[in-house]
């Protein structure tokens, strides 16, 4: 009561019990918080054991908390009831207080002795206090992360995805569209759930810079010999001067093929007269006689040489002398003593690559020239040749070329160089004078038994010639017009080629194909192809023709019937290279750098060039590898 009403507590009318009150129900508020109710009391009010066993105990407790006469407890929680009324009814109330997990609870129904929790969404067990792990059940309907919350789930995306409004499936993201700065000058490509640079074959992408870097592949050692890193690639070469060549996978390196066996037999009694291109001599022969008072001289002789020395002699003080060579494939004498010159020619041509006996024999009154034991020369000669000095003729004897500052004293000029061969000499009716026996370990000056005609190239060598490629009519046009009959005996080699400094404009060469049974004439404008022809008649027996027509506008490479026309764009590479100075090289190339090229490997077989409507002579070269042949080739191995 308010303190208004106190006093008017004691008039308070107390409730009567009903009318047929036994018969009814019990009441909790008049029998046992109003007054105090015994166990069985407390059963007539709830009708039931379970909830009369579990009130009344507590119904004490209320009691000796809150009611006079007994011996009170003080409440020890804030919600503790504040009065002997609240703490009663809270008894019968199963749900105060609260039982259920006060987090997933959405409802506490009241029951006898009992109480029944109903749970929040998400949430189970009799208080409510188990979490539903909805995630468990497929994934929670995420399509890709599910995190389980209490009472809930989210559904989540990984890195690189978005969630979509249904907030359960992801979506890509594309970097590239979102960013496009991203890669940096690297292409950005876009992938599920993330993106990557990209740069092209031969670049890696660095993430710092984010820009592609050079990959240098020779680092990682992918070459079997030579490698050349470029920007984006790489190139392998093989050491082609050694006879090695680029396999077919691009890497390793095999050795050079031999296509057809040739025939490379040797007789040491047969002495080969252009061992050294230089031209000297390649026998010096020094005669103190006695009782010999004039020249000899008779060998037999092979040749499809033109011009060149066979044999100079000389005396002592180098005053008189005479020259045996030969010019326009016929014998020519020129010599010299106290009474004149006298240069004269006569008889057939003999450089028909057959054996021909020459005798030169000085006579009392003139110099008598035989082929095969008939005159074909007798020159007239006041005097003797050489002179005796105290009852010797003394004379040096060169054979196949000239001693060192001759040259200018000669009558006639010559070019002494002579690819030939001879056998049988007897000089100064002395027989072979030692000669087999200095020549036999010297297998350099042996001559091969058999040859054809053209020049050969063995493959250790080329040679260097200077040529005028320039059109007269016109300052910036030139012309390369070369025409070649070739008999490879490898499969690989450069056959002709123009350098420039350390660069080599234009080269044409024979290669390895893909096919077991053909080879190919490639044309090369650097290290770029820009003509080629394959052909199953290369490495035969038969020559084969073929041609190579270049001007700044075109290119046109012919073999045999084939032709093969091309406006390449390298063709300005050439251009700006004849506008300047080319070399011209046969058979090979010279030390260039790598990559100037692509084949670097020597030719090996027999071939003769044209050049702009002339023959070359490989005796007239600037420089020659002594190995090269400049007029006699092999004959193929029967």
């Amino acid at each position: 009561l308010s303190q208004q009403y106190a006093s008017q507590f004691l008039v308070r009318k107390r409730r009567a019990n009903s009318f047929m009150e036994e018969s009814k129900k019990g009441n909790l508020e008049r029998e046992c918080i109003e007054e105090l109710c015994n166990k069985e009391e407390a059963r007539e009010i709830f009708e039931n054991n379970p909830e009369t066993e579990y009130f009344y105990p507590k119904y004490l407790s209320c009691l000796a908390s809150h009611r006079a006469g007994f011996f009170r407890i003080t409440a020890v929680t804030p919600d503790s009831p504040a009065d002997l009324r609240a703490c009663v009814n809270e008894i019968s109330n199963q749900c105060s207080p609260l039982p259920c997990n006060k987090d997933g609870y959405k409802d506490c129904i009241d029951g006898q002795a009992k109480y029944t929790c109903v749970c929040k969404p998400g949430w189970q067990g009799e208080k409510c206090e188990e979490d539903i792990n909805e995630c468990e059940d497929l994934n929670g309907g995420c399509s890709q992360r599910c995190s389980n919350l209490p009472g809930s789930y989210r559904c989540l995306c990984e890195d690189g995805y978005f969630m979509h409004s249904n907030k359960r499936d992801c979506g890509d993201i594309n970097e590239c569209v979102l960013h496009p700065n991203i890669c940096g000058t690297a292409i950005c490509k876009n992938t599920l759930g993330k993106y990557e640079c990209e740069c092209a074959e031969g670049y890696t992408y660095n993430s710092t810079s984010k820009s592609c870097e050079d990959i240098d592949e020779c680092a990682e050692n992918v070459c079997a010999q030579l490698c050349v890193n470029s920007p984006g690639s790489y190139s392998c070469y093989c050491d082609g001067k050694k006879g090695f060549k680029l396999s077919k996978d691009m890497k390793n390196c095999e050795s050079v093929t031999a296509c057809i066996p040739l025939n490379l037999e040797k007789n040491y009694e047969l002495l080969y007269l252009a061992e050294q291109f230089i031209g000297i001599p390649v026998l010096y022969l020094k005669f103190k006689l006695p009782n010999v008072t004039r020249f000899t001289a008779e060998f037999d002789f092979r040749t499809y040489d033109a011009e060149g020395v066979i044999l100079y002699a000389e005396s002592l003080d180098s005053t008189a002398w005479i020259l045996l060579a030969l010019r326009d494939g016929k014998i020519e004498i020129q010599f010299k003593n106290e009474f004149g010159t006298k240069v004269t020619s006569g008889g057939k041509a003999i450089n028909d690559g057959l054996w021909h006996i020459i005798s030169v024999e000085e006579l009392e009154h003139s110099i008598s020239v035989k082929i095969a034991k008939e005159a074909v020369m007798s020159i007239n000669s006041p005097g003797t040749l050489f002179k005796q000095w105290q009852g010797f003729l003394e004379t040096k004897v060169y054979i196949a070329g000239l001693p060192r500052k001759v040259g200018s004293t000669l009558v006639k000029q010559i070019n002494p160089r002579l690819d030939g061969c001879i056998r049988a000499w007897n000089l100064m009716n002395q027989g072979h004078s030692g000669v087999k026996e200095v020549i036999q370990e010297k297998q350099s000056k042996h001559c091969l038994v058999a040859v054809g005609r053209g020049s050969f190239y063995p493959g250790t060598g080329m040679a260097k010639f200077q040529i005028n490629y320039n059109n007269l009519d016109s300052a910036e046009d030139w012309l390369i017009n070369v025409t070649m009959t070739i008999r490879p005996s490898t499969d690989t080699g450069v056959m002709f080629a123009l350098v420039s400094n350390e660069t080599v404009p234009l080269a044409l060469s024979i290669v390895d194909s893909n096919s077991s049974d053909s080879q190919k004439i490639i044309v090369t404008i650097g290290n770029i192809t820009v003509a080629h022809l394959e052909s199953k008649k290369l490495c035969t027996p038969r020559k084969v023709l073929v041609g190579l027509l270049a001007t700044k506008q075109q290119l046109e490479l012919s073999v045999d019937s084939h032709t093969y026309k091309s406006n390449s764009e390298q063709l300005s590479i050439l251009h700006q290279a004849m506008m300047a100075n080319v070399v011209t090289y046969l058979g090979g190339l010279p030390d260039v750098p790598l990559g100037a090229t692509l084949v670097t490997a020597f030719y090996n077989g027999c071939m003769e060039v044209k050049v702009n409507s002339r023959q070359l002579d490989l005796d007239e070269a600037i420089s020659k590898h002594n190995d090269i042949r400049s007029h006699s080739c092999p004959l193929i191995m029967q």
